[in-house]
């Protein structure tokens, strides 16, 4: 009984403390919370912060002002919620940097400018500052039938897209300021040569520099995906083609290879011979046991 009572209040000790470390606050400088973010909420950064907040915050914190959080203990903040965005920029800026607790550190992870970009993007969604957004990006005319245009440039390996849409008069224009994003298929994903600056000029053009040393099949052939990296505006728009200025290479076929992701005729021999004698040893079993009954029942036979 007294080993229970001294496990119990073990038990209670330790959420009571688990509690107080949820329940502390974080500790911003003063002088931090002044911070004041140095980049302008443009489109451009806003493209930018969102970028980076799907693919590092997102599987954490779910789309902002869903609520569609991981559901954690204590569960993370909805990055969208009136209630975090009445914090300064210095106080988001803070904790994205140090971290807490489940909330881990990007001090290292993420440069300072990818860390205000972030925080730029959150801004664009605040309801109740949304007067304080500073709107400096070209606006496009209002059109239909968005479509992207590859073109290749052989000598000089340059990849030349160009975005343009069907305005009310039926003429076509390009769409400025829009950010691509230029894929290349490799054996487990795609790779993203777009670069950092991959926003379409006035014409709605985008030039990208093809990798120099960027190994295609035996042809020197590459499957490439241009598509717009925002959908927000204009939708999934996107266009594939098959380039040639890619490395020619004589391909391995990784599947073929005795390695873990091969196939079944093709896995290690050491997992091979793990399943055969895994297997002989259950059946091992099996016969005993039944080896070990029908000696039973001849014994039992006997004795009658």
């Amino acid at each position: 009984m007294k080993n229970t009572f001294n496990i119990l209040a073990t038990i209670i000790l330790v959420l009571s403390l688990s509690a107080t470390v949820c329940a502390e606050g974080w500790d911003v400088p003063a002088s931090v919370k002044k911070k004041q973010n140095p980049y302008e909420l443009t489109k451009r950064n806003i493209s930018s912060g969102k970028k980076i907040f799907q693919t590092t915050c997102k599987s954490c914190h779910g789309d902002p002002g869903k609520g569609n959080m991981l559901p954690l203990q204590p569960p993370p903040t909805d990055l969208g919620s009136q209630n975090f965005l009445v914090q300064t920029d210095g106080e988001i800026f803070h904790k994205i940097r140090t971290g807490k607790g489940a909330m881990p550190t990007f001090e290292k992870t993420l440069s300072d400018e990818s860390k205000w970009m972030v925080i730029a993007y959150l801004r664009s969604l605040d309801k109740m500052k949304r007067e304080a957004v500073v709107t400096k990006a070209v606006v496009n005319p209002e059109v239909t039938d968005v479509k992207i245009d590859i073109d290749v440039d052989s000598e000089h390996k340059k990849l030349i897209a160009e975005l343009t849409g069907l305005k009310k008069d039926g003429k076509r224009v390009g769409l400025e300021g829009i950010e691509l994003s230029f894929l290349v298929k490799r054996a487990f994903g795609q790779l993203d040569i777009s670069g950092e600056e991959a926003y379409t000029n006035e014409k709605g053009q985008l030039i990208v520099q093809f990798p120099t040393d960027l190994p295609g099949d035996r042809e020197g052939q590459a499957n490439l995906l241009v598509k717009i990296t925002d959908e927000d505006n204009y939708g999934p728009i996107e266009e594939k083609r098959v380039v040639s200025i890619a490395v020619p290479t004589n391909p391995k076929n990784i599947l073929s290879e005795r390695a873990m992701w091969g196939t079944r005729a093709n896995a290690p021999i050491w997992i091979i011979a793990t399943y055969v004698l895994g297997v002989i040893g259950i059946w091992g079993v099996i016969f005993l046991i039944l080896f070990q009954l029908f000696q039973l029942s001849k014994m039992r036979v006997k004795s009658k």
